[in-house]
């Protein structure tokens, strides 16, 4: 009775790209509870719904999530530079959502540099 070694159907290949993807899935469920709060904000929705497609694309490593990584980058950047450099938010959301922004931002650039830099190992 030799035991055969079981393989995992669900192989990570690349830990970073898994986290940059789950990054992307959390900023969409972010983005659509704003909406929810607020129904007015159409535009944040649609970042939720592309950050949620690009999460999908990240973590099945095709190559055309790269290039909407790229769109997320360039909209999610004028979101949130927009956000911080408007004087009412420090008086609705205080320095916590400042603080979000901010790590929103980092993180963002930093998927997306990443992700273009792997770009050829995506199919």
């Amino acid at each position: 009775m030799s035991k055969k070694k079981e393989k995992s159907r669900f192989k990570i290949e690349n830990p970073l790209a898994l986290s940059f993807a789950t990054f992307y899935l959390i900023s969409a469920a972010v983005f659509f509870y704003s909406l929810i709060n607020d129904p007015n904000m159409v535009h944040v929705g649609l970042i939720g719904i592309l950050s949620l497609i690009t999460a999908f694309g990240v973590f099945r490593r095709e190559k055309w999530s790269v290039w909407l990584a790229f769109l997320v980058f360039c909209i999610g950047n004028a979101f949130s530079i927009t956000i911080l450099l408007n004087p009412l938010t420090a008086e609705v959301g205080g320095t916590t959502l400042e603080a979000a922004l901010i790590i929103y931002l980092i993180i963002i650039w930093i998927s997306t540099f990443y992700l273009i830099a792997k770009r050829e190992e995506f199919s």
